[in-house]
């Protein structure tokens, strides 16, 4: 098997943390670096095609022996862990199989602590990307490891247009009414009803998520990625998650997006703390890992 120079890990069972590996990944590519992603997420089949590099499935089940196994194979250079920095299920619990960058995204407090709350947990860390402003406790946990910190100047996203994907044409028909309301959601179907009546208030609502449903008075769509829609749509409702507050940083004033409990990740307090940034932080985020490799 060939080894990449950048592994990146992208644990979970939605499509946020392989949105977010892809985006960074094919930065890197255009920076010269070999790269692959592993994951266990149902997506990744379909994301395949579209990706321009290397994605490797491990089923759940098999996540955190296999994920091991996979690392162990292909030797990379350097890792990248998303979002957990010994692994979401504590696969590199015994130690990480290769220097490694840690990309730092808002856990609530109950995550911070468990993910990084064990002395140590920054063994085998030689860098960290800070993607968003992050809680009291997840800051001071990271000052207090003493590894290199690059904050990035905004977030990182897949960048509209990067996977040009044929529009459909009723979709594409709906974008250009001008009444548009876009619904982008890849959580439970009834948090994408919740959100679709919030969308009534803006216009006629039109939903893109993953799921064969139907509601009522909503057209649906599978497409990837949204982001290549976003400015087309004369309002947009999401969820406060980390990659769809990312897709409309620049355009706040046609966003509504509403905060769902998780297990993991904050986002309540991403959206009570959010900042308007001038720019996304993609290539930054790339370039701090190529910064890592030996050349």
């Amino acid at each position: 098997m060939n080894g990449p120079s950048v592994l990146y890990c992208a644990p979970g069972s939605g499509l946020g943390h392989l949105n977010r590996a892809l985006a960074v990944c094919l930065e890197l590519q255009a920076l010269g670096v070999s790269v692959r992603i592993v994951t266990n997420s149902p997506f990744a089949a379909g994301l395949a095609p579209l990706a321009r590099c290397p994605i490797t499935r491990i089923p759940a089940d098999r996540w955190p022996s296999g994920v091991r196994e996979f690392a162990a194979a292909v030797r990379p250079e350097v890792m990248v862990c998303d979002t957990f920095p010994r692994g979401m299920r504590g696969e590199w619990s015994q130690g990480l199989p290769a220097p490694a960058v840690y990309i730092a995204r808002r856990l609530n407090p109950e995550a911070t602590a468990r993910f990084l709350g064990e002395p140590g947990w920054q063994a085998g860390i030689i860098q960290v990307v800070v993607a968003e402003e992050l809680t009291e406790e997840h800051e001071a946990a990271l000052v207090a490891s003493q590894v290199p910190l690059v904050r990035l100047p905004g977030r990182i996203r897949l960048r509209p247009g990067l996977l040009p994907t044929t529009i459909p044409p009723e979709l594409d028909g709906l974008l250009g009414s001008g009444r548009c309301c876009l619904v982008v959601h890849g959580g439970p179907v009834e948090e994408l009803t919740q959100l679709a009546g919030l969308a009534r208030d803006h216009g006629q609502p039109v939903a893109i998520t993953p799921w064969d449903v139907a509601l009522e008075g909503v057209r649906c769509f599978e497409y990837y990625p949204a982001g290549n829609l976003m400015a087309r749509a004369a309002h947009v409702v999401t969820g406060a998650g980390y990659n769809a507050m990312a897709d409309m940083m620049f355009s706040r004033d046609r966003h509504t997006a509403l905060a769902f409990p998780r297990r993991f990740d904050d986002q309540a307090g991403r959206l009570a703390e959010w900042k308007p940034a001038s720019q996304d932080g993609t290539r930054e985020a790339a370039l701090a890992i190529a910064s890592t490799l030996r050349r």
